[in-house]
């Protein structure tokens, strides 16, 4: 693997920060002990949308470590997630119509907070997986970015449907030996499970199907307008090439979306670069175009105006069955099953 690309670059947004604080707190120490020495200015705690370098990130981290004498804190940070934490994003997922949708949305701008990591989401039979992977090489804390990414977002889960955690058949996977912290945490937990072969959470698939206590269409449509700007703002400061790719795949009013050479065009750059620097960071034109139609698709369908034929020429195929067997792959399911089942 490539060294941890951009580790002194601001990326991790200032609200995770804001939440170690709380978590730091709440063990008998204070904001200016867990900052004291560190390159972290106390006032990007006050900035709203702020961001700090993965570097700054890392030595807040190791500092609370050290203060509360344990190396579990990245359950504890995950275990205290909220949606809002994430801004924008937060709002969007808890408003939406159903879990598929705010899982969709999830993976649709997770890079957004998590410019190292990539996250995607499969059908695997009566069982759906969502899997966390890094793009580079990890110098250091990545167990506690695993730990606080998966627990957060089965927290989230949790909270947006109204549940408590222990009442979520969710299984959580590490690709690490069980570790002598994770006593302490056992009870507080979801099925956890050490030495497998990728990082990842499993749900029944039916749990998709469900819907967000506070399902509000119109208000989510807000919030991914606000995603969809705060995504094309963050990829054309060059941070991410996948983000600035994601932010040009936008629907053609006949249908379908621009190509690489079309995209290449427009950022002024020529397609080997892009395809390189892509590679680089773990994705494809491809797995980012497929993904859109994913997204894209699923909002089609649910929003219910138009035929499956009408929504396959939107999304580009110029042959329905091709659509069809994309949309399986994608979603387990054929586009008239999924579209059956919302009804």
């Amino acid at each position: 693997m490539k060294a941890f690309a951009g580790f002194d670059r601001p990326s991790v947004p200032a609200s995770y920060l804001q939440l170690l604080v709380e978590v730091v707190s709440e063990r008998g120490h204070n904001q200016t002990e867990l900052l004291a020495g560190l390159p972290i200015e106390p006032s990007v705690l006050e900035e709203t949308n702020a961001r700090i370098s993965p570097m700054q990130w890392g030595l807040a981290v190791s500092r609370a470590m050290s203060l509360c004498d344990d190396k579990g804190l990245g359950y504890e940070c995950g275990l205290s997630m909220r949606p809002t934490v994430n801004g924008f994003l937060g709002y969007a997922i808890m408003s939406c119509g159903s879990m598929r949708k705010a899982m969709e949305l999830t993976a649709r701008y997770f890079e957004s907070r998590q410019r190292n990591f990539a996250m995607s989401m499969s059908i695997k039979g009566a069982y759906a997986e969502v899997e966390v992977r890094e793009k580079h090489e990890i110098p250091a804390l990545r167990e506690f970015f695993y730990e606080h990414i998966l627990i957060g977002i089965t927290r989230g889960v949790a909270t947006i449907l109204g549940k408590p955690l222990s009442d979520l058949d969710v299984t959580v996977c590490f690709d690490w030996r069980e570790p002598a912290y994770y006593d302490a945490y056992r009870e507080r937990l979801p099925t956890t499970l050490f030495s497998q072969s990728a990082n990842l959470l499993r749900f029944p698939a039916t749990l998709l199907d469900l819907q967000p206590v506070l399902a509000d269409p119109q208000a989510s449509k807000q919030a991914i307008e606000l995603c969809e700007r705060e995504l094309a703002q963050l990829g054309s400061a060059g941070d991410s090439m996948g983000l600035r790719v994601c932010a040009q795949l936008v629907q053609a009013p006949e249908g379908g979306y621009p190509d690489l050479e079309s995209i290449a065009s427009r950022i002024h750059m020529t397609t080997r670069t892009i395809a390189r620097k892509l590679s680089d960071e773990g994705t494809s034109f491809q797995l980012l175009l497929d993904e859109t139609r994913r997204r894209d698709a699923c909002a089609m369908i649910e929003e219910g105006t138009l035929q499956l034929q009408d929504i396959a020429t939107r999304l580009g195929y110029l042959n329905p069955a091709n659509f069809t067997r994309a949309f399986r792959r994608w979603t387990g399911k054929t586009p008239s099953e999924w579209r059956d089942g919302r009804e």
